[in-house]
Formats: structure tokens, sequence, C-alpha cells
């Protein structure tokens, strides 16, 4: 006897009920992506019966997400800034607190003149091409240390009609020397690496070198900050997401490599989250 929408989705919302705070959501778009339907179709006609192929492969999906795999990597593509990205396991899996990162930038930048921005760590290329969709007259330039990751971010790119310069880099240290940047930001790894935040959710699934800098968590924004002052011009800004425990930690380490103006901004769930700093010292910090 063929499967129905309705049974399909509750015989799978049970089984994600104990991995997933969304069961009844990620079953329902899981089922819609076999259908190749929105999920309005799932409502409207409950009782369809599902065909033997589309019920093997809804099956195969579901245990795929009770490893857990993240619904954005079996999907394929993820919706940020009210935009479509392909999404694979090279890269971290967009978040809603990272708009608020883009918000920020997009205040910053005057849309009508060609700033220079560089965006560290690309990964999926969400930030460097919302950008660049945003404020066209910018020259936006990505960086990423894996090739995987560039690869994904030019296919966002090519996608999106976005003109956008991919280095790949550790952080700064593949750029040309002479290249410098009215806003630099980036969303780092920033989890400590022992924290057990790592081991909960889908986290274990998408990418450690992503997610993790080190030991304490704020190795990547140490490297971002006392190196940024070699690319950013005089005047120029810094942009950084972080845990929403490292304000303090962030704030004093952008007071004593030449920043001024440091503030932070809070994330949708009222906790702070994004960093923000103007560059007005040019300090010879080493490396």
């Amino acid at each position: 006897m063929s499967e129905q929408i309705n049974s399909a989705i509750r015989w799978a919302s049970e089984r994600f009920a104990a991995c997933s705070e969304s069961a009844g959501l990620d079953a329902e778009l899981l089922l819609a992506h076999c259908l190749e339907k929105p999920r309005s179709f799932l409502y409207s006609r409950p009782e369809h019966k599902l065909s033997e192929s589309c019920w093997q492969q809804y099956q195969g999906l579901i245990q795929e997400r009770l490893k857990p795999t993240p619904i954005a990597y079996l999907l394929g593509s993820r919706e940020f800034y009210s935009m479509e990205f392909a999404t694979t396991p090279a890269a971290l899996v967009p978040r809603p607190e990272t708009e608020l990162l883009v918000e920020l930038a997009l205040r910053q930048i005057p849309p009508q003149l060609p700033w220079r921005i560089c965006d560290l760590g690309t990964g999926s290329g969400i930030i460097a091409i919302t950008l660049k969709t945003e404020r066209p007259q910018a020259g936006i330039y990505a960086t990423d240390v894996d090739p995987a990751c560039l690869n994904l971010a030019r296919e966002n790119a090519w996608q999106h009609k976005a003109a956008i310069e991919f280095i790949e880099s550790d952080w700064y240290r593949q750029l040309s020397a002479d290249l410098e940047f009215d806003l630099i930001v980036s969303n780092p790894p920033y989890i400590a690496a022992d924290h057990p935040f790592l081991n909960q959710g889908d986290l274990p699934a998408e990418p450690a070198i992503a997610l993790t800098p080190g030991v304490t968590g704020l190795e990547a924004l140490q490297q971002i900050i006392s190196q940024a002052h070699r690319h950013l011009v005089i005047g120029g800004y810094l942009m950084l997401e972080h845990g929403y425990d490292q304000q303090a930690a962030v704030a004093g380490l952008l007071a004593s490599h030449g920043f001024s103006e440091i503030h932070c901004e809070y994330d949708y769930n009222q906790l702070p989250r994004t960093s923000i700093a103007k560059l007005v010292d040019n300090p010879n910090y080493a490396a």
C-alpha cells in the first residue's frame, strides 16, 4: 500500500523528535524536496499517495538527517537575506545571526561610492555576494583558505551574477601587500575547541575549521584584528561576528590595536554578536 503525504510526514516527525527542534518542518521540507513541490502542496494534498521511488528517496533522506546531517546539506540550498544559496558540507550552513553582520555593513557602505570591501573566510560566499548585490558600486574581495569553499562561493556568485574577486588565502597571508580596504568583514570560527556545544545538534556534521580556531576560540579573531592595519585604510572599519561571551575580549583586542568607536550590536536573541570599530591609528604591530 502506497504511503500518503500526511502519514509520511507523521512518520518522519516522530523520528526527528529526538534530534531536531523543528521536527515537523524538517519532515515537510524533505518531502517537498522529494516531490519537487512547494510546501503548500503538502497542505493542499495531504492524502496524495507517494510513488515508490519518492517514498524510497524520502526514507533515505530521513536516515541521513538522523545521523544528523543538516537539512541545508540534504536540500542543497539555504535562504539567507531573502536569497537562495547553494550549500554543501564544504562550508558552514548560513545562520540567521550572520544577517546582522550584513545589515550593519550595508548601513556603513555608501551606496554610490566604490568602496573596497573584503570578506575574510567567505565560506559559501553569502556575506560577499549579498553585499555586492545590495551595493553594486562596491569592489568586493572574498578570501578563504579552503579551495572547496571558494568553488562553492564562486558557484553562488555566478548564480547571483555577483562580480567578486575570490582569493585563496589564510586570512590576510596571501593578499597583495598594496591591497587596502575601506571595510573588512568576517564571520570567523570562534568556538573554543573543548566547548560541548560542538558536539550538539548538527554541528558535528559541519566543517570543524569553520567552527573552532583553537583552544580559546579567540585565535582567529585575534589574528584578524592584530593584522587588520596592514590592509585597512585609516578611517576604515572592521566588523566581526563573535561569540555572545566574547564581547569584552574582542573590544580589548580592538582597543589595543589602533581601533576606536568600538561598539557591539546584539542579535535577534538579544545576545552580543557583532562588534564594529574604526581604525584611527596604524601601529607597527608584529604579526
